[in-house]
């Protein structure tokens, strides 16, 4: 695992990234990183990361993260939290444009695991 990897791709590409990993990728694209990485990705992204990620895509994608993970997006996207509790994974979903989630805004999970506003 390359803990300085930076890596950029265009449309429809795959990105793998070890920790420290920096991924910028497309529209369409998929990319997977370790803990403590950050994921940059266009429309239709998936992005998926480990604890303490910082996430941000570009409208209808969707975002999963670990429990401290930060997630951003834009109109009409899901933004997926997990968290271990009560002996076993769960997971908290939010979609932007519903119950009070705003697009372009960065949510982490609360201490009662509900998605919660970042203040800048």
């Amino acid at each position: 695992m390359n803990h300085d990897q930076v890596r950029t791709c265009g449309d429809e590409d795959t990105l793998t990234g070890g920790d420290g990993a920096t991924l910028t990728g497309g529209e369409r694209s998929t990319l997977v990183a370790g803990d403590h990485s950050r994921l940059t990705a266009g429309d239709d992204s998936w992005l998926i990361a480990g604890c303490i990620s910082t996430l941000t895509a570009g409208e209808h994608s969707k975002l999963i993260g670990g429990e401290a993970s930060k997630l951003t997006a834009g109109p009409g996207s899901t933004l997926v939290w997990d968290y271990w509790g009560a002996s076993r994974w769960r997971m908290v979903t939010a979609y932007v444009g519903e119950n009070g989630i705003k697009p372009n805004v960065a949510y982490r999970l609360g201490k009662n695991h509900k998605p919660m506003e970042v203040k800048p």
